[in-house]
């Protein structure tokens, strides 16, 4: 394509080969907005995943700034993803932006999914123990 043919997508939107043919952008939506889980940059071919431990529930996400990282009590393992999930029981994450949870203590027990510190751990019953 000749250079004074050729726009750049605007931040939020993507667009770039389809095949062997270069998509015409001849507007700001280019190919489209940016799909859930991901940010497209001013200029971008192919949307980029938000990184693991964070997530992008909207379209149109314009950076990597957009990216929301998971709140204490949730992780996200994958990369490009659009929600964050609760630490299961027996698990808890006290960090910004985790993606993996952290067991619990031995010796006892962290009930409810969702936490967010290990202060919810509670000492296994007189007569009982887990490994």
């Amino acid at each position: 394509a000749a250079p004074d043919c050729r726009f750049d997508c605007a931040a939020g939107y993507f667009g770039g080969y389809s095949g062997s043919a270069y998509t015409i952008h001849t507007k700001e939506t280019c190919a489209g907005q940016c799909p859930r889980g991901r940010f497209c940059e001013e200029g971008t071919a192919t949307p980029r995943p938000c990184p693991s431990g964070s997530r992008m529930p909207a379209r149109g996400a314009a950076s990597s700034d957009s990216c929301i990282p998971c709140a204490p009590g949730q992780y996200q393992p994958l990369a490009g993803q659009e929600d964050c999930l609760a630490c299961p029981a027996g698990s808890f994450s006290p960090d910004v932006g985790s993606a993996a949870c952290k067991a619990c203590p031995k010796g006892g027990f962290c009930q409810d999914a969702g936490a967010a510190s290990r202060l919810v751990w509670q000492p296994c019953p007189e007569g009982s123990f887990n490994l």
